[in-house]
């Protein structure tokens, strides 16, 4: 599925030729609520293939984004907690092979991409379309953009949540990863998928602890993720929408944590 927040999702299919490269979908902005202190916001798009998704599970893609803009100017999220509708579901099971944090520590776009992604010998967990990075955010440094990507970490509920610093204008600066060597400086996050009680109106849940820790830090991180059966969604009813709620907490004391829920019309 991402996202001072690197999450994402929030966010592969069957590996195809590096050559078919282009920037990543573009996710909407959220609007920041009104409230005390910092603000968060998210951003859920789903879509099947043909739209819109039907009343049975089916492969999908979805795009997450998430952004937070900080008071005092100081403060940085601590963690994103996303929940996801209960007619979404991920089956990281069906993606063969591993990825770790650490095999992506350092690495430049084309490095991780090789090694994780479907790149020539590499590990095959990338969770979003070959030939390009899942998306784009940017950092509270400068304003300086950055390139993402999404991967299966070390097990079945476990995800990478990777970005790459700074790489100028998104729309061209991001494409072929798999020879992309733009940035200076990598961050890599590790999400955990976990499910809600059977009776929530949420199911799947991924939270990303200690976003505080990145260097530069984040305040806007989107990811279009897709792959096969590892994602799927209905509309149950015919026409409803798909939710997500966003939890963010701050590292400033007194900066009372933000929830947000976005939904999508499937």
């Amino acid at each position: 599925m991402l996202l001072a927040s690197a999450a994402a999702l929030g966010v592969g299919l069957i590996a195809l030729p590096a050559s078919a490269a282009a920037a990543p979908p573009a996710i909407a902005a959220c609007a920041f609520p009104n409230t005390a202190g910092s603000d968060s916001c998210d951003t859920i798009v789903t879509t099947g293939s043909p739209n819109p998704i039907g009343t049975a599970y089916e492969n999908v893609t979805m795009g997450v984004r998430v952004r937070s803009q900080f008071s005092p100017a100081t403060s940085e999220t601590t963690s994103v907690n996303l929940k996801f509708d209960q007619d979404i579901k991920f089956n990281l099971g069906v993606v063969p092979g591993t990825c770790t944090a650490a095999t992506l520590s350092g690495k430049t776009i084309q490095q991780a991409y090789n090694v994780c992604g479907p790149g020539p010998g590499g590990s095959n967990t990338y969770l979003s379309a070959a030939g390009n990075v899942s998306g784009v955010g940017s950092t509270t440094v400068t304003g300086i953009d950055a390139c993402t990507m999404i991967f299966k970490g070390a097990n079945n509920n476990q995800v990478l949540i990777y970005g790459r610093a700074p790489i100028g204008n998104p729309s061209t600066e991001c494409n072929n990863p798999g020879t992309n060597t733009a940035g200076s400086a990598t961050v890599v996050f590790t999400g955990t998928l976990s499910h809600q009680p059977v009776a929530s109106p949420y199911d799947w849940t991924l939270n990303v602890p200690n976003t505080h820790t990145a260097n530069p830090s984040l305040d806007d991180f989107g990811a279009t993720v897709a792959r096969g059966t590892a994602l799927q969604a209905k509309c149950q009813p015919a026409g409803s929408t798909h939710a997500l709620l966003g939890t963010w907490d701050y590292t400033a004391g007194g900066d009372a944590n933000d929830t947000f829920t976005d939904t999508d019309p499937c």
